[in-house]
């Protein structure tokens, strides 16, 4: 009996939206992904409050917020209470991508939509696997097991195959199969071959974001990304990056600091997140989750990769005026929406008349309806015109061409944002309500104090009214332990008299453990590192920002220290003249159209679900797949709440087998494996609801039984078997193979061999 399989889109089908979909097996309902945008319009989350409070397990394959995005407020305001699960990096760089969206929201607007104590709380949650781990989910979800796999893209990135009985379902989303600086490539399609386990699948899910692209190769990118950013450094401007806070950013931080050790490059290079510090660390202490090329390297010569040499990290937008002249600067948020590189793409870029002239690189087309994918569609046009007019401006090969960079100039209507100190009497009657609300304070904690005084003075009358009471005699046989000074007895130079206190005091004693005097850390630490650790429990603004700090082992605090400036919020709209030089260098991390047709076939799925894409780009890869030979023509291309039923008709039952039978049958072992066959008859017990297999004593018992072939019969193999038996076995003719002159025998599929009794003549 197989599986009942549901599937339903909740974001993320035929569009670019962020990805958040529902599987259903038999009565348990998983989660794929939770991603939300950073504009946070709670419409995109209408979906997903029907069925938050059902959920019973959470899968998230990538670290950030178009794959987990949504996951902290829905398990603190809808209800959401299940397990999660994903891989170590995920919740560490997961962490790090929600506190710097809150920072970056909060410097513009009263941000409510989540807290850290609720990004704190959600990750605490999950519950972290390992690569090529099978855990079998418990409770309600008890049958199921998953798998974590790696999908490239970003650390952790991870491919998940979920089983339950013989229904493999395999969630492959955001995967890249080449290999990168600090990344390999995806085991899905690991050197040209996919991997065992997730080949011939009942249902892969997978998306179709990048298939109507197709890379340049990665040396030309790279080439036409530098050459860009080396020429607006000679001219005197300034580089601006966009990218995320902790997954691609990894890549290109990287990159870029070992172009600048190569050829000894002295312009600033800086990576600016609110998490900059804590990104880098946990980069170096997760080199096993990257490439092998780098923990080859560290194995050899114990230089960490990410000690960066030449990238400088910052988390403040004023650490940038330590930074004179021309610079490369890699910000977050790659929307260009909020963050950093908004508000530098703001200052740099918003000048008409600007000497030196900056320059804008775009390595992500991020979502649709942001002012990043607004500018990299104005570029994108651009290009093309002027590739069609002037082939010879594009570089690499030809056939898939690097664009040029262009002279970009446009005019944007922005709503601008900020978050100003308080003047004159907005600044006066700030002070005067927290004047006010201290008084209120003072006074409550005077009538808590006063009550707490009365209380005990209640309770030492209490007390004086029993001891009054009691009987005299009864306190004078009644026996205490009273220590007073032997006036008798006087010690010398070592030996002090000593003089005990009498009862009832109580004698602190000092802390023993199994090994002796428990040791005091504080007592043997410098006066710096007690200064250090005071400071680190007085940053942030979150409730454990102390310990954080303590557990990573950096000196800088994991948020900047809060500023207790008053401060107020105000925004207006504004046309923004934008003047740069603009170029889009793909740095995504993703596998490209060509690619998947390539590794769809290989993985060769039962059934297909494709998602998370353009439309056009759905329609495209989905009619691709329609013209494959040998591929499924079950494909489908859901719209989001619509819900498909994907269930595989493999009429498979369960059944008992009895002792009886099991004591008959004689296992033939084949390489790991042990085989028999089974002939019996099906019993249907009053008392249970799985059949029973038993020996069927109506059946005659028959000398010659059916030929049972497992795997691929190979000719040379059965002809040795033949020889072996005394029969005279050659081959005569194209893949046919005459036994003692009577029989032939030829292949005519791949697995089943065709035996013709006939008379044959050489």
């Amino acid at each position: 009996m197989s599986s009942y399989v549901k599937f339903t889109p909740i974001s993320g089908a035929k569009n670019e939206d962020p990805l958040c979909y529902l599987l259903e097996i038999d009565e348990v309902k998983i989660l794929l992904d939770c991603g939300w945008s950073d504009q946070f319009d709670m419409d995109d989350l209408v979906h997903l409050k029907k069925i938050a409070k059902q959920i019973d397990a959470v899968l998230i394959s990538h670290a950030d917020l178009p794959h987990l995005g949504a996951y902290p407020y829905a398990r603190m305001h809808l209800g959401m209470s299940c397990p999660v699960y994903s891989t170590v990096p995920v919740v560490n760089m997961g962490k790090m991508c929600l506190y710097d969206i809150y920072q970056s929201k909060t410097r513009e607007m009263e941000f409510t939509t989540f807290s850290l104590e609720d990004v704190d709380n959600a990750f605490d949650k999950i519950t972290a696997l390992r690569y090529s781990q099978p855990f079998a989910l418990p409770g309600k979800c008890q049958g199921i097991t998953i798998t974590a796999y790696a999908a490239a893209h970003t650390i952790g990135g991870t491919i998940w195959k979920i089983k339950q009985d013989t229904d493999e379902i395999v969630y492959a989303v955001d995967f890249n199969h080449r290999k990168e600086c600090h990344l390999d490539g995806t085991v899905l399609h690991s050197g040209g071959v996919v991997l065992d386990a997730l080949t011939r699948p009942s249902l892969l899910i997978t998306d179709a974001l990048n298939a109507s692209v197709v890379h340049p190769p990665r040396k030309d990118r790279y080439a036409a990304m530098f050459d860009t950013m080396i020429t607006t450094l000679r001219d005197s401007g300034s580089v601006l990056l966009p990218t995320d806070s902790s997954a691609r950013v990894l890549e290109l931080a990287y990159l870029l600091d070992q172009h600048w050790a190569n050829y000894q490059l002295s312009y600033p290079l800086i990576m600016l997140t609110n998490t900059s510090y804590h990104t880098a660390h946990f980069a170096k202490i997760m080199l096993e989750w990257m490439g092998d090329d780098l923990t080859r390297n560290f194995s050899q010569t114990r230089e960490n990769p990410f000690e960066f040499k030449y990238l400088r990290l910052c988390h403040r937008l004023e650490d940038l005026e330590n930074y004179s002249g021309p610079k490369v600067v890699i910000a977050s948020n790659h929307s260009l929406e909020t963050g950093f590189a908004r508000e530098l793409l703001l200052r740099w870029m918003d000048s008409g008349d600007q000497q030196p002239r900056n320059t804008l690189i775009l390595t992500d087309r991020s979502s649709p309806h942001s002012l990043a994918r607004k500018i990299y569609d104005d570029w994108d046009a651009k290009t093309d015109e002027m590739v069609a007019n002037d082939p010879s401006l594009v570089s690499g090969t030809k056939k898939v061409p690097v664009k040029p960079a262009i002279e970009y100039e446009n005019k944007f209507h922005l709503k601008v944002f900020k978050r100003v100190p308080l003047e004159g009497a907005e600044l006066q009657e700030y002070e005067a309500a927290q004047r006010a609300k201290a008084e209120r304070d003072a006074a409550q904690a005077a009538i808590i104090a006063r009550s707490k005084t009365i209380m005990e003075e209640d309770e030492s009358d209490i007390s004086d009214i029993e001891e009054a009471d009691d009987n005299m005699e009864d306190l004078l046989m009644s026996q205490y332990d009273l220590y007073v000074r032997d006036a008798g007895k006087s010690g010398g130079f070592f030996k002090q008299t000593q003089s005990y206190r009498m009862f009832p005091y109580l004698e602190r004693r000092k802390k023993i453990d199994d090994y002796g005097e428990a040791i005091q850390v504080e007592h043997y630490m410098k006066a710096s590192d007690l200064d250090r650790m005071e400071m680190e429990k007085n940053m942030g603004e979150g409730p454990d920002f102390g310990k954080d700090a303590m557990q990573v082992d950096i000196e800088e605090p994991i948020l900047p220290r809060k500023d207790e400036t008053p401060t107020k919020y105000i925004w207006h709209e504004q046309d923004v003249h934008f003047k740069c030089l603009l170029r889009y260098v793909d740095l995504e991390g993703l596998s490209d159209g060509r690619s998947m047709k390539t590794i769809l076939p290989q993985i060769a799925p039962r059934k297909l679900i494709i998602i998370h894409g353009p439309g056009n780009a759905t329609a495209d890869l989905a009619q691709a797949c329609q013209q494959m030979d040998h591929f499924t023509k079950e494909i489908f291309t859901p719209s989001i709440g619509e819900v498909l039923n994907v269930s595989a008709a493999t009429n498979i039952y369960r059944v008992k087998l009895t002792d009886a039978l099991v004591s008959s049958l004689r296992f033939a072992k084949l390489d790991d494996y042990e085989l028999v066959r089974v002939s019996g008859r099906i019993h249907f017990p009053d008392d249970s609801t799985t059949p029973s297999l038993g020996i069927d004593d109506s059946e005659v018992p028959s000398k010659w039984e059916p030929a049972v072939f497992v795997g691929d019969v190979r000719l040379t193999e059965f002809k040795r078997l033949l020889q072996n038996e005394g029969i005279s076995a050659e081959f005569k003719g194209e893949g046919m193979l005459v036994c003692n002159d009577q029989v032939a025998v030829r292949k005519v599929s791949l697995l089943i061999p065709l035996i013709c009794w006939q008379s044959c003549v050489s």
